[in-house]
């Protein structure tokens, strides 16, 4: 309005000064901007999610391309979670049948991957089990059952620990995680129980790491099992022998040592962590409904390849908007200018308006053809 009036009232060019105005009008239509940036968030999340990747919404893509490492958790994340009973090592007045035998009693109400496995070689080995009577899961160390006449403890070396069972000096294993066993409040045993990596653990590491994002995994398994799983997998940074609460505090120590960290899990015991992180990725097809309800992100096919695949379309589809941004301001301040000093007219402006928006549409249909190609 102001275009079109106040030259007018001193010049007296009338038509002119309306016929500005108009261009003014159409050139500012802020159609390109409207369309372009929110396609171009849409062509990423289609693309992602046509591999198996789920975003959910658009923040967590924009989030998503400022990380600076990638935090895993050990089971069901890098390994596979699918644990095998490899050793039964019983204390000296006990049988390694009857330590199998009591653990296996003791577990078969959780539902825990390391619980599963030891009541599935049990039953292998035909032994009898015994429904416990009680039981009662500790967060982050075990349980403790009442089987028959007895109380059993089945957990971490933190449990025994806690309930002051004296432990006898032992070799340690290469690897896998140590289940002790206490019974009656004496140690009767332990068993040890490993995992298998995932087949593309390897891979993904390496595919972040070119990536230049620094790699880490949280773990509530002993330092040297966890030095194992680093060691093959080629992990920068390690931290074993952790809570769950543990992990959340770690979250912003490594936040503080990297800068953005995304974090990976998959268990119930993952869900803090995931929320205390800018961006939580967690494993859709088998991982527990709190880490899919926490996550920002979520893997449908468990692939740890997936994750770089993730960052790269994120990345790509954020360059993707930018770039519309830029070319629809620019080109609409180039005509702006034109138009002040009357070089400009309308044709002009609905190729400002409408030919931007249709270049710009077009851009981010790149953003799914390119985000397909990864």
């Amino acid at each position: 309005a102001a275009t079109a009036i106040l030259p007018s009232l001193v010049t007296g060019q009338w038509h002119y000064w309306i016929y500005t105005a108009l261009t003014f009008l159409v050139i500012s239509c802020p159609c390109a901007l409207v369309l372009s940036v929110p396609l171009s968030f849409f062509a990423g999340i289609g693309a992602a999610s046509k591999q198996g990747i789920l975003f959910k919404g658009g923040i967590a893509m924009e989030q998503m391309k400022h990380i600076k490492a990638v935090v895993f958790d050990k089971t069901g994340t890098i390994t596979k979670g699918n644990f095998v009973v490899h050793q039964v090592l019983p204390a000296d007045n006990r049988s390694a049948d009857d330590v199998l035998c009591l653990c296996a009693s003791a577990e078969q109400a959780s539902n825990h991957p390391i619980a599963r496995s030891v009541v599935a070689q049990a039953c292998e080995q035909g032994l009898r089990l015994t429904e416990p009577s009680a039981m009662e899961e500790i967060a982050g160390q075990g349980l403790k059952a009442r089987v028959g006449s007895h109380d059993v403890l089945c957990g971490n070396r933190q449990l025994l620990d806690g309930q002051h069972i004296a432990l006898p000096a032992m070799d340690k294993v290469e690897y896998g995680s140590e289940l002790y066993v206490a019974v009656d409040g004496a140690y009767a045993g332990r068993l040890v129980i490993s995992d298998t990596i995932k087949d593309d653990a390897v891979d993904a590491i390496q595919a972040i790491s070119r990536m230049g994002i620094t790699t880490a995994m949280l773990t509530g398994d002993s330092q040297q099992a966890a030095d194992y799983i680093a060691s093959k997998t080629g992990i920068d940074d390690v931290r074993a022998k952790l809570l769950p609460q543990d992990k959340v505090n770690q979250m912003d120590v490594l936040r503080q040592q990297y800068g953005p960290v995304l974090f990976v899990g998959d268990g119930i015991n993952d869900a803090p962590a995931l929320t205390r992180a800018d961006i939580g990725i967690a494993m859709g097809a088998m991982g527990s409904d709190a880490a899919i309800e926490a996550a920002d992100v979520v893997l449908m096919d468990d692939k740890p390849s997936n994750i770089a695949v993730a960052i790269k379309i994120a990345r790509h589809t954020i360059a993707i908007a930018r770039q519309n941004v830029w070319f629809a301001i620019g080109v609409k301040v180039a005509v702006l200018l034109l138009a002040t000093v009357g070089l400009g007219n309308m044709w002009m402006a609905v190729m400002a308006d409408v030919g931007v928006t249709v270049a710009a549409v077009l851009n981010a249909m790149r953003s799914y053809l390119k985000a397909n190609a990864f």
